[in-house]
């Protein structure tokens, strides 16, 4: 089954974000790490639910080579992507973001 993929936009500010430092330590690291995070998301689109459930409703990929969690949730008919957050971070955060998000 093919499913929908919804990005929230406070994604688009957390790669914004990551991508602006990662640029600003290295030039051109800004676009591997767009390019890991892009092949993280195919990798949930093509097996779903193959990846680490944090909670019954929402599921986490690594970001491989990057210290970055994206996290989704799946509906009936679509992925949706709710924050991609650096590893470091704690997890009052993480509960506090994702609670806000879903």
């Amino acid at each position: 089954m093919d499913f929908e993929l919804i990005i929230k936009p406070i994604v688009l500010v957390d790669l914004d974000e990551a991508m602006l430092w990662y640029e600003s330590e290295q030039t051109g690291l800004s676009l591997r790490f767009f390019n890991a995070f892009e092949k993280s998301i195919e990798s949930v689109k093509t097996n779903p639910y193959a990846f680490l459930e944090i909670s019954p409703s929402i599921k986490r990929v690594l970001i491989k080579k990057f210290p970055y969690k994206v996290f989704y949730t799946i509906s009936d008919s679509a992925i949706i992507i709710l924050g991609v957050c650096h590893a470091k971070r704690s997890n009052a955060y993480l509960r506090k973001r994702l609670r806000i998000l879903f």
